[in-house]
């Protein structure tokens, strides 16, 4: 982000790199550490573009690689913080039963039925909301205010006041050839 100048941001929505995902980033970082440095490099970096009071949303999931699991939403949270943000809220994106893309962990408590066997098949991310310090709506246009009003019926009909969205990611979909 070198190009943007500071404070030239209204919003940041990203999803970065999954840590080693076998789906899509199996070996990309050489180790946890470097992905945490990478994360920390873009939440400093984004701390710097954005204009105050504006907010960065970040689309992030822990990650099994290999058997071992890593607090991803956790890192990413701290790093955050530690950029200067304050942690304004996390959003869980719930996505359809039966959406599973690699993990079939469940299939695991079926050949062997037994306590430490169970692992749940993952169907949620988090979006991690941060804010760069305070907004101040006294310096917003009348006019732009009106224009950003978010519709109600909308608001309301989409459940956008719940803290757990239902969404259909659409991507594997596509890449398959189906249209919907």
């Amino acid at each position: 982000m070198i190009e943007l100048a500071d404070n030239a941001c209204h919003l940041m929505v990203t999803s970065p790199p999954y840590f080693n995902a076998p789906f899509d980033y199996k070996d990309h970082f050489s180790s946890y550490s470097d992905f945490l440095e990478l994360i920390k490099d873009f939440a400093n970096e984004t701390y710097r573009v954005l204009v105050d009071g504006r907010v960065a949303c970040v689309n992030c999931d822990d990650m099994l690689v290999n058997g071992q699991k890593y607090p991803v939403v956790a890192d990413i949270t701290r790093l955050f913080i530690e950029a200067g943000f304050r942690y304004r809220d996390k959003i869980i994106w719930r996505k359809p039963e039966g959406y599973i893309r690699i993990s079939r962990r469940s299939g695991v408590m079926l050949q062997h039925p037994y306590p430490m066997y169970f692992y749940p098949d993952n169907i949620q991310e988090s979006i991690l909301i941060f804010q760069k310090g305070h907004f101040d709506y006294s310096k917003i246009d009348k006019g732009v205010k009106e224009a950003s009003k978010i519709d109600k019926d909308e608001f309301q009909g989409n459940k956008w006041f719940l803290s757990v969205w239902d969404m259909v990611n659409r991507l594997p979909f596509l890449n398959k050839g189906n249209d919907n």
